[in-house]
């Protein structure tokens, strides 16, 4: 596969390190993408200027003196060096590229490093509400990038099947009447479930003895009580059905499942607890074992000795680092310590690798906040329903769907909205759902990219699909427009290597947006099917575009109508 784009990066970090002769990652690191008017690259020779001891304007004064670029341009603004392609260069390579890899367009060579990506991992004691839609989103975003990249992903869910909210869980089922609860519609059988969990939550403010009937079922599932723990096992198992459910309706499907329950089965758990309390930064408080660092205490085993969940995590992450070789957490904002927690302990235990973490802010829908305890959320089934609801509404607003498809066309509109609206969003700030901004076919939405999508996929169909030799092409002289399309549609590996390398999900779909909205401005200022001499060329153009944005929509788990 050749990138012109990457291969342009190539030459200039051997260029500039064949003439200042320093390391190859000083420059990569250092450079950056500019503004556009800038160019494609920049390097700030400031950063260059401790180890060459020289002043960064004379830095940059030499290398825009001594680099000749085989295909682009070099400028010295200062102390900044801007790097810039051949636009007729870039266009034709691209175009070349596109209609060689077609759907495979912006693949990069196969990893050998085997990466782990945890996320979602909710506890199996309801159905997801909208305010856990963030994480999985996330996650399955960068599994697939990182796929994209060219690693080997495995996707997975840590079960805590064995945890205190499992437990309140699990009394509510031995203990209360199914005709106390509350009646619900949507017969699913993590809905069905919660309404114990909830009901219990109530008996625990009013009754102060069902605290330690809770904590007595935890000791005698962890000292081996069979039947106790086969109750946690299964009522979590028939959450996780409803849960895995609702997520393959966004797209979005795990590889494996981890329970916690497993740990505790094979000894790892109590293992972990060993050889932690042999390390320096192990105490204890009360008989209670605890873990601390820079002043914070992380309790990891009761005084009885049964485990808490940061020592069952922590088992959880050595066995997930013998089965790969990169692990990727996802976790929400309020598990910061945690997570800090997590990589201090892995390292202070030597084991490897420790995980990289992508902490995420949480979402609210229409301003109000969700929780599964209390009862106050809309489910993430409900929020679907009403994404498809509006969805259909819209195209039958606009009449543009096949009658028969109008339902399959809904469902992916309405689940790319919520996939990117999310994403859309850089992971550390909040978000606040708003229908009419995610479901706006002219705006920052899926709806915005699907539509082009299809629009490229409209042209296509009726142009009289002769062969399309693209050696044959006459690209020599191509208009500003054509060009700064096929600019956009070349960042595309960049812009998933820059994802991956920052775990940053949001600047794909960044890309998503402005890649769409430079194809569209192509549509209304150049004709295709109805140019006079530039038919074929045009036509070359719009399908390295439909290569391109497939790759993205399915990229970012959104998928593609065939008429919208």
């Amino acid at each position: 596969m050749k990138y012109v784009i990457l291969e342009f990066e190539d030459e200039i970090i051997q260029k500039v390190h064949e003439t200042l002769q320093v390391p190859k990652e000083m420059i990569e690191e250092n450079l950056e993408i500019p503004r556009e008017e800038r160019g494609d690259y920049a390097l700030p020779c400031y950063s260059l200027s401790s180890t060459l001891k020289k002043d960064p304007n004379k830095i940059a004064e030499e290398l825009s003196e001594k680099i000749e670029l085989e295909r682009g341009h070099i400028k010295k603004t200062g102390p900044y060096v801007n790097f810039e392609i051949d636009k007729a260069y870039l266009s034709r390579e691209t175009i070349f590229t596109c209609l060689e890899m077609e759907e495979n367009f912006g693949e990069l060579p196969a990893k050998k490093e085997k990466m782990m990506v945890e996320h979602t991992s909710a506890n199996p004691n309801g159905p997801l509400h909208v305010g856990r839609a963030r994480n999985p989103i996330i996650g399955d975003t960068l599994a697939r990038i990182y796929e994209k990249v060219g690693y080997d992903v495995e996707k997975q869910y840590y079960v805590d099947d064995i945890g205190r909210q499992m437990a309140i869980l699990v009394w509510g089922i031995l203990n209360i009447d199914e005709n106390e609860l509350p009646k619900i519609e949507r017969k699913k059988i993590d809905h069905e479930l919660v309404r114990y969990y909830q009901e219990a939550n109530r008996s625990l403010e009013e009754d102060e003895n069902v605290e330690q009937e809770i904590q007595d079922m935890i000791r005698s599932m962890e000292k081996g009580d069979e039947k106790i723990f086969q109750h946690f096992k299964d009522s979590a198992q028939k959450i996780m059905e409803g849960i895995a459910g609702s997520l393959a309706r966004l797209n979005i499907v795990l590889d494996s499942y981890k329970s916690e329950s497993s740990l505790i089965e094979d000894g790892s758990v109590d293992e972990m607890i060993k050889k932690l309390s042999k390390i320096e930064n192990t105490g204890e408080e009360d008989g209670a074992i605890y873990y601390e660092k820079d002043g914070k205490k992380t309790f990891v085993a009761r005084k009885n000795r049964t485990s808490l969940y940061p020592a069952r995590d922590l088992a959880y992450h050595k066995w997930k680092g013998e089965q790969a070789d990169i692990l990727l957490d996802v976790l929400g904002e309020d598990h910061k310590l945690h997570g800090e927690f997590i990589r201090n302990a892995l390292e202070d235990l030597d084991i490897r690798p420790v995980p990289q973490i992508v902490f995420h802010s949480f979402v609210t829908f229409e301003g109000k906040e969700m929780s599964t305890r209390k009862g106050t959320y809309v489910t993430l089934d409900q929020f679907m329903d009403t994404a498809h609801e509006k969805a259909k509404e819209e195209i039958q607003k606009r009449g543009n769907a096949l009658p028969e498809e109008v339902e399959s066309t809904a469902e992916k509109i309405g689940m790319g909205a919520v996939r990117y609206h999310i994403i859309k969003v850089q992971p550390q700030k909040p978000i606040d759902f708003v229908w009419d901004e995610a479901l706006d076919f002219e705006g920052d939405s899926a709806p915005f990219l699907q539509y082009s999508y299809t629009r490229a996929n409209s042209i296509l169909e009726k142009w009289d699909h002769s062969t399309l030799e693209p050696r044959s092409l006459d690209l020599q002289d191509l208009e500003e427009g054509e060009m700064r399309l096929m600019k956009r549609i070349s960042e595309f590996p960049r812009v998933l290597m820059d994802a991956a390398h920052n775990n940053s999900p949001h600047l794909l779909a960044k890309y998503a947006h402005r890649l769409a909205a430079e194809f569209n401005q192509f549509y209304r200022d150049y004709p295709v099917l109805q140019s006079k001499n530039k038919k074929l060329e045009r036509v070359a153009m719009v399908k390295s575009f439909k290569f391109a944005m497939g790759g993205v929509l399915r990229s970012l788990g959104i998928g593609k109508p065939r008429k919208m």
